[in-house]
Formats: structure tokens, C-alpha cells, sequence
């Protein structure tokens, strides 16, 4: 019965190692035949913007692979991707195997967002302030309930209106129960998420997302000031630099004018200097 029983969970055993090289050797073939590579964070994300994240990026080509994270290092290591993507496992993630360029995954994300509720017992990275204004609240309970909460709140026409501005967390404050109902009475959400991208790999540079989150705003003002700056340095003219080279011009002529002006004043005064006194003359005629 004993040797039953073993050889039952040894055959379960080798069937879930089986499964798990196939999950990995089907990973490793999305993530390969791919021209782009992702880590995403998936920590407090919830279930129904990750399926919406999935189902958008399956329309565009890419693939997101959820599964347990030994699945998940065995397929960058097979498909060989960089080391590090391979140790960000130790958190809740997901590989993104995709087509588009890491900056448009990270563009993709940071406008698919969701607001959600504040939660009891999580710290506040911010001030939640529910502002002055009317609720659809009748008269009763939730009254006492909001005003635990610490919102100045009154019945007017029958409902409950904030009012007078109302900071009910402060920044770094851990969120009551009492605080994380009221909010949801009122229907407050204060915090957005996203996923974030850990890493990503295009075959050639691993990006950060430090690296991805500069805007390709930023990054034509920065490329616009070095060639107005390249322009002024080198006296090369051009509609952006004219104007800079037109008063640097202008100053260096003005300085130019009053040395100038100041030599022949200069060389009168020595020449006076030089000349001898009417009254050492006199001296010498005597």
C-alpha cells in the first residue's frame, strides 16, 4: 500500500516536471522568436488591468507569459537572455515577449492605468484630501461613519455634504479601517496603478526603467540645447544660434570700443605726466 502510494506521488512528481519543461520550452520559444523582451512587475496590479493589458498586447502581436517563476528563468536561460532578467523572479512577474520596442511597451503602460481604492492596513504615499462638495449620501449612518473617519461633513437638503476640504490620510500614514470605508462609501479612489517594466532586452542593450521613462520630449529639448550650444561654440550660424552670436558680437565690440576710447585718454595723461611743471622750469632758468 505504501509502495502504491509513493510510486503514485513519484508518477504526479514526473508529470509536473514534464509540464514544466514544456511550459519552459514554449516560453523560451515566444520569448526567441521575438525581436523584443520584457519583465513586468505585476506586485499589486490588479486581475482585471493585467487581462486588459494581455488581451491589447495579443492584439499587436506580443505575448505576456505568466507562470511560476523557475518556469519562467528556465526559458531566458534557454532562449539566452541576459543573467539579470533571470534574478528578477523573487517578486510576482510576468515576461513580455513582443515586436514593438521597449520604449512603446513602457509608453503603452504608463497610459493604461487604473484608479483603486485606498485598503486598510497599506501606508499612504500621499495626502488624500476629500474636497468640499455634496454627496449623494442620504441622511443616516454613514454620517457617524465619515465623520470617524475625521471629514467635516454635515446634512444639507437631506444629503451629506463635505464641507470644508478634508485631509482624512496624511502621506505616510497606515490606512484604518474606519478611513479605508469611508472612502468607499464615498467612492474615493485615490491611487492609480500600473505595471511597471523591471527590465527589458532588445538583443543588444538592456534597458532600465529609469531609462525608458525619459519622454521623447525630453530628449529632443536636451538634443535642440547641444546644437544651439554646439552652434554659439563654434560660431556657426544658423536661425537658433544668430541671435546668441548677434549680441555675443555685440558685447565683444562694445568692450573692444571702450578700450579703445580709453587709450588716447590714456596716453594724454602720460604725456602731461611726462611734460615738467611750469614751476621746475623756473627752477632751472635760475
Amino acid at each position: 500500500m505504501k509502495k502504491t502510494e509513493a510510486h503514485k506521488e513519484a508518477k504526479k512528481e514526473r508529470i509536473a516536471i514534464t509540464r514544466k519543461k514544456e511550459q519552459a520550452a514554449s516560453v523560451a520559444k515566444d520569448i526567441s522568436s521575438a525581436k523584443n523582451v520584457a519583465v513586468i512587475d505585476l506586485r499589486g496590479l490588479p486581475d482585471s488591468l493585467l487581462q486588459k493589458l494581455r488581451k491589447q498586447l495579443r492584439e499587436n502581436g506580443s505575448k505576456v507569459r505568466i507562470a511560476k517563476a523557475t518556469v519562467l528563468q528556465r526559458a531566458l536561460e534557454a532562449a539566452g537572455k541576459p543573467k539579470e532578467m533571470i534574478g528578477l523572479f523573487n517578486k510576482p512577474a510576468a515576461l513580455v515577449a513582443m515586436d514593438i520596442t521597449p520604449y512603446e511597451l513602457n509608453q503603452f503602460l504608463r497610459q493604461n492605468k487604473m484608479e483603486v481604492a485606498a485598503k486598510a492596513g497599506e501606508k499612504s504615499p500621499k495626502d488624500i484630501i476629500v474636497p468640499v462638495g455634496e454627496t449623494s449620501l442620504p441622511a443616516g449612518p454613514a454620517l457617524s461613519e465619515l465623520k470617524t473617519a475625521g471629514l467635516n461633513v454635515q446634512i444639507r437638503g437631506g444629503k451629506i455634504a463635505v464641507v470644508k476640504d478634508s485631509t482624512v490620510v496624511k502621506a505616510g500614514d497606515v490606512i484604518t479601517p474606519e478611513k479605508a470605508k469611508a472612502l468607499q462609501t464615498l467612492g474615493v479612489k485615490p491611487f492609480t496603478v500600473r505595471a511597471n517594466i523591471l527590465l527589458a532586452y532588445d538583443g543588444e542593450y538592456i534597458y532600465a526603467p529609469e531609462i525608458l521613462d525619459i519622454s521623447a520630449e525630453a530628449l529632443l529639448l536636451e538634443a535642440y540645447m547641444q546644437g544651439v550650444n554646439v552652434g554659439v561654440n563654434g560660431s556657426i550660424y544658423s536661425p537658433e544660434s544668430i541671435e546668441q552670436l548677434l549680441s555675443q558680437s555685440a558685447r565683444i565690440g562694445l568692450a573692444l570700443s571702450d578700450l579703445t576710447s580709453a587709450a588716447p585718454a590714456a596716453a594724454k595723461e602720460a604725456e602731461k605726466a611726462a611734460e615738467p611743471s611750469a614751476a621746475s622750469t623756473e627752477e632751472k632758468k635760475e
